[in-house]
Order: C-alpha cells, then sequence, then structure tokens
C-alpha cells in the first residue's frame, strides 16, 4: 500500500511531458508490476476444455497474495513455546495444539473487518492506494480463503485436544460428540460458522459468479448473515467482540454512503432507454447533476426490475446535465431490460437510481502520445477518455482503435464519433470483425444509415480522421510496440474490452516498457467482479 501511495502521488502530481524513467524502474516493472503471473493471460479466464474457471491475478498481485499467506502461516506456528512438565496439558503435543487453536481463531477474526473493508464499495483505501475495485476484490477472496484455513484449523486443534484431555480422554468418539459438541451450544455453532465460510468459497466459485451473478450474490448475502450471527454468537462468551463491532461500523459506513450518493444525484431521476440491437442506451437525468471524470461509473438501480438490485455501468458522456450509459444485453438485469424496452417499440422512460461516481480517472492527458484501445461495448470507457481530450482542444498525438463485430453497433455512439472526429485531432481506426464491406452495403440498402463517413469528408481539409475496415482485426500488439518505439516522448496505452484484448495490450507494454528511455505507462478499465 506504501508503494501503491507513491505510484498515486507521482501519477497525480508530476507532469509526464517528455519525462524519462530509470532504467531500474522500467526492469521492475516488466518483470514486477506489469506483466500476469505467468503467460499472457489475466482478465481472459482460465479454461478446462469449455469452462471458464479462474482468473489469474497480475504477478505484483500474486506476490503480494504469496507474502499474505506466507506470513499467515508463520504468525500461526513460529515461537509456540510451552511449558515441561506441566499438569494441565499433560504433554507438549496437547499445549502446543491448545496454543495452535487459540491463535488460529485470533488470526481468522483479525481478518474479519480487513474483508469487510476491502469488499465494500466505498473503501477509504481506495483513494489512497488508486487500486481498482478489482484489485481489492482479489485480495477479498483470498482473506476470505485464508479466514477458512485459519477457523479449520482452530475447528480441528480443538477437536483433538479435547479428545486426549478431561472426561472424553480415551472416551469414544459417539460420546465426545454427542455430550461435548451437540450439547454444547458454543461448540455446535462454531461448527455452523466455519461450515457457513467453507458454502461460502465455494458459491463464490467463478463459474457461478459469471454464470449466475444474480443467484450467486443472494447466495452470498444469505451465507454471510448466517455466518456473522453464528460467529457472534459462539465468539460472545469468550470476548473479542471488538472485532464484530468493527464490521458491523464498516457495512454501515458503507452503506450510509451509498445512499447519500443515491440522494446526491437525487431519488427522483428519471432515465430514457432506447435498444439498439443488442445494446441498451440509457440517458438519465438525474435530479442533482454532478459532474463525473473520464472512466467513472455508477451503480444504476432500475427501480422497474429488483429496485434492491444494482449494477455498474460507465459513464460513457456527461451532457446538459444527462449521462449517457450503454451497456450489452447479456443475462440479468440487462435481458430484463431489453425485453421490456423492446416490448415497447424500443423506447422507455423509467424510474432510477443513480449511486456514484465511483472509480479512479487516469491522468492520460498528461502524457505525449495516447493510444484509446476498445473491444465491443469497451467503447463506452474509452469514449468517455476521446471526448474529455476532444473537449479539451488537446494537441497531443491521439489515436483510437475500436474493434467491434456488426456495423449496427455505431448506432448508439454515432454523435461521440462525430464530435471526436471533427476536427482530426484524433485519429479513429474502426474494424468491423464481423462483416465486409459488401455486407455492409446490402445492410444499409434497406436499413437506416449508419456511416460517419461524411465524419472523414469534412476533414479532408486537415487530416483523415476515420478510417473504416471490414472483416480484419487489427495486429494491436504490433501497434502498440511501434507507436511506444517511434514516440518523442511519454505514451500512455489504455484498454477496455473483452479480457483476451486486454492481455495482448499489457503484453505488448510490457515487452516495450524498458526498450525507449520515455515513460510508458498502461491503463486498464476492467470492472471485474471475476
Amino acid at each position: 500500500m506504501l508503494l501503491a501511495f507513491g505510484r498515486v502521488i507521482m501519477l497525480r502530481l508530476y507532469l509526464y511531458k517528455g519525462s524519462r524513467q530509470l532504467t531500474f524502474v522500467s526492469k521492475f516493472r516488466k518483470y514486477i508490476t506489469l506483466p500476469a503471473t505467468w503467460g499472457g493471460k489475466h482478465i481472459e479466464p482460465q479454461r478446462v476444455g469449455k469452462v471458464h474457471v479462474n482468473v489469474i491475478p497480475t504477478r505484483w498481485q500474486s506476490i503480494v497474495i504469496l507474502v499474505f499467506v506466507a506470513l499467515n502461516l508463520t504468525l500461526l506456528f513460529v515461537d509456540m513455546w510451552t511449558v515441561p512438565n506441566n499438569t494441565v496439558y499433560y504433554t507438549d503435543a496437547i499445549m502446543r495444539a491448545r496454543n495452535i487453536g487459540d491463535r488460529a481463531a485470533l488470526l481468522g477474526m483479525s481478518l474479519f473487518p480487513v474483508l469487510f473493508l476491502f469488499g465494500g464499495r466505498n473503501n477509504i483505501l481506495t483513494f489512497f492506494t488508486g487500486w481498482s475495485f478489482e484489485t481489492f476484490n482479489v485480495f477479498h477472496r483470498w482473506i476470505g480463503r485464508m479466514m477458512f484455513i485459519n477457523f479449520a484449523m482452530h475447528g480441528w486443534v480443538f477437536t483433538y485436544y479435547y479428545r486426549h484431555v478431561g472426561e472424553y480422554k480415551g472416551g469414544s468418539n459417539f460420546d465426545y460428540w454427542k455430550e461435548h459438541i451437540l450439547n454444547n451450544r458454543d461448540n455446535w455453532l462454531g461448527i455452523v460458522a466455519i461450515t457457513l465460510i467453507g458454502i461460502i468459497l465455494v458459491q463464490a466459485s467463478y463459474i457461478l459468479r459469471h454464470h449466475w451473478y444474480e443467484i450467486f450474490l443472494v447466495l452470498h448475502i444469505t451465507a454471510v448473515v448466517g455466518y456473522f450471527a453464528t460467529a457472534w454468537n459462539h465468539v460472545q462468551p469468550h470476548g473479542y467482540m471488538e472485532y464484530f463491532y468493527t464490521c458491523v461500523a464498516i457495512w454501515g459506513f458503507d452503506r450510509l454512503i451509498r445512499v447519500g450518493r443515491i440522494l446526491l444525484a437525487g431519488p427522483l431521476s428519471t432515465a430514457t432507454v432506447t435498444v439498439h440491437g443488442d445494446a441498451v442506451y440509457i440517458d438519465v437525468k438525474p435530479a442533482i447533476h454532478f459532474q463525473p471524470k473520464p472512466g467513472q461509473y455508477a451503480f444504476l438501480y432500475i427501480l422497474r426490475h429488483n429496485f434492491w438490485e444494482s449494477h455498474p455501468f460507465s459513464i460513457m458522456e456527461s451532457r446538459d446535465d444527462h449521462y449517457v450509459f450503454v451497456a450489452k444485453a447479456h443475462k440479468g438485469l440487462t435481458n430484463k431490460i431489453l425485453r421490456s424496452v423492446t416490448k415497447k417499440n424500443g423506447h422507455d422512460v423509467v424510474s432510477v437510481w443513480v449511486e456514484g461516481p465511483y472509480g479512479d480517472s487516469y491522468p492520460i492527458a498528461r502524457y505525449d502520445t495516447i493510444i484509446l484501445i476498445a473491444g465491443g461495448i469497451g467503447i463506452t470507457a474509452v469514449m468517455s477518455y476521446a471526448l474529455d481530450l476532444k473537449r479539451r482542444n488537446s494537441q497531443k498525438h491521439v489515436t483510437l482503435y475500436w474493434m467491434l463485430r456488426e456495423h449496427s453497433s455505431l448506432r448508439y455512439v454515432q454523435s461521440q464519433l462525430q464530435e471526436i472526429a471533427e476536427g482530426g485531432l484524433i485519429d479513429i481506426n474502426i474494424h468491423i470483425t464481423g462483416e465486409t464491406e459488401e455486407d455492409n452495403e446490402k445492410i444499409q440498402s434497406v436499413s437506416e444509415s449508419t456511416s460517419i463517413s461524411d465524419c472523414s469528408e469534412r476533414n479532408q481539409g486537415s487530416r483523415l480522421a476515420v478510417r473504416m475496415k471490414y472483416n480484419q482485426r487489427p495486429e494491436i500488439r504490433a501497434i502498440i510496440a511501434a507507436t511506444i518505439q517511434k514516440a518523442e516522448g511519454s505514451v500512455a496505452v489504455m484498454s477496455c474490452g473483452p479480457g483476451s484484448l486486454a492481455d495482448e495490450c499489457r503484453k505488448a507494454v510490457t515487452d516495450n516498457v524498458d526498450k525507449v528511455k520515455w515513460r510508458v505507462d498502461y491503463f486498464e478499465d476492467a470492472f471485474s467482479w471475476a
């Protein structure tokens, strides 16, 4: 966190125009902070056959996790003293087991408030570290895993301890379990609490989170409430309640800030929702206006559909006190919105709550050369930066690459594309990967035109602003490498899109970060619950 805080200060205060980087810094970033843990996959899930099973952290995240696990295990077993020939525990092994059991419980409880803090939306540490929600979510899951290991060790060791001391020494397993577990409220509550943590770990697997998020969320909240109640009653006779009070305070603070954000934007906000193919275009007019920064997002509550449920959406644009969100319909809430609006001829007005803005805004405007790369619906986050650069009248070398499957997807960003194309300040490269130019001409002959070729015509006096290519993907790694090596100053590469695209961009920057004397930074907009 100290290293992250130093990076935040540098990003927010240091001007990157013409800045150079030290050799050891570039090497450290190349081999530690930038790459995936191994291979090239980070955002793209690992597969077993055709099933996505997990997401691998970045290398620096994996190092932090490894040190955290090693520290926890060290603190669990190191410096475990015994009293020779004592008359309470009979043997050194029994005394050592009792000490390990107590220590495991305290280590697990000490992680409990951190688990709540890292899992909340309004985590104050995000301001000091600059870490994304995705980063804290990675650590949140590993903290939960170590809590389970500590509590499982606590339960197993105390079972061993009670089977070797006191009235149950040498007795049958059935007598022990009947008298000491089933008839002892503290003990069976502890067993239920440990079992619930195990259930949480299983139901929080990537497969369930990714494919059935709404089911995961309900199960997760239910299991956490059950664990909290049983653990509270198990621990209360022994003290140590300050850990639970701290969790309640953190949870309450997070909910209070959430409500405050909703009230700040106005609980009577409305949204105009239109459908473009499988995309949902949401134009929100909040009762009270706030100015989001590029790259920020907000949680939307569509009151018509499960008012208690919220989902994050990137704020593509803020204009005339309106916020523009675009989402591609998948399962769950976005699909419900798509179906309900489609039934009303593709246009509807709904009541919404807006909770935000959240997220950090990358200082890409400070760099001399800027590469913006988007895939599919990832254009929403990238477009917010492009619009900001255009409205600043930035004279930087800015290039935008957008890969999408169908030409019709241009409809939901038509006006924004036209704005950033005017004047030729930003080179726009659009790659339609699922259609040929002939296919598009046939479609345009029978449907409303979505071409933005007129932007290029208006800019012939300056330079070509828009390049359209069909049935091909750009060589992103080669483009990034060539741009970095030709740049005469600092370079920022920013991506948002599918995991494979983001990993390709990360790999390209990692491979070239130490090949030039200028500062090169990679920024990834990948809001993920994975």
